[in-house]
């Protein structure tokens, strides 16, 4: 009898630790993605332009402005993912990568994400309000912004658009949706810079 007790408390014991070792998923954690340096679309557009870009302030809903990744189930019904979760703050990432899209996408690097300090003047300066940043695994995912183009000379806004943007998720994980999130955030850059173009020099 006490041999059987002593052989049978290990095991239990073992077999205890590996099933709690097994219930509890590995969290991972993702960053949005910009666009490579150098990838200027039509750079001749703006030969002599001499700008300075402010990005920011970037709004995002309370629901996104969180550490875990948010997707949608339905119209009305939102998953909040414990066990995948953004390796910075969304707002902090969304400007960031945005601003290096913008100076990816224009001949300048002279780009700041809000606050700035005094020393930086901006000849333009980008405000969002993100009104949707979310999707679902495997299928799209949606961007809906109203941003505008603020001029440093008239201080006042030269531009409001109201964008919607969906990209196609073409994997069925949460990398293949946080990838179809930059691409969005691509689209809207590519959109902004063609609005700063249309501007040109003040």
């Amino acid at each position: 009898m006490r041999n059987r007790l002593s052989w049978g408390w290990p095991f239990l014991f073992v077999a205890f630790l590996l099933a709690g070792c097994g219930s509890t998923p590995t969290t991972q954690f993702y960053k949005l993605s910009s666009l490579p340096s150098g990838q200027q679309e039509n750079p001749a557009a703006l030969l002599g332009m001499d700008i300075a870009i402010g990005v920011g302030p970037v709004e995002l809903p309370a629901y996104l402005d969180r550490p875990q990744i948010v997707t949608r189930k339905s119209q009305n019904q939102l998953e909040i993912s414990e066990f995948h979760r953004w390796a910075a703050s969304l707002p902090g990432d969304f400007s960031r990568v945005l601003a290096k899209n913008i100076s990816a996408l224009l001949p300048t690097d002279r780009v700041a994400v809000y606050p700035w300090g005094d020393t930086f003047s901006p000849t333009y300066q980008i405000k969002v309000n993100v009104e949707q940043f979310d999707g679902q695994v495997g299928k799209q995912v949606f961007l809906r912004v109203i941003w505008s183009l603020v001029g440093q000379q008239e201080a006042k806004e030269l531009v409001v658009r109201k964008t919607l943007i969906e990209e196609p998720v073409l994997t069925d994980d949460y990398d293949g949706l946080v990838a179809a999130q930059s691409d969005a955030l691509t689209t809207l850059s590519r959109e902004i810079v063609e609005e700063i173009r249309k501007l040109g020099p003040p």
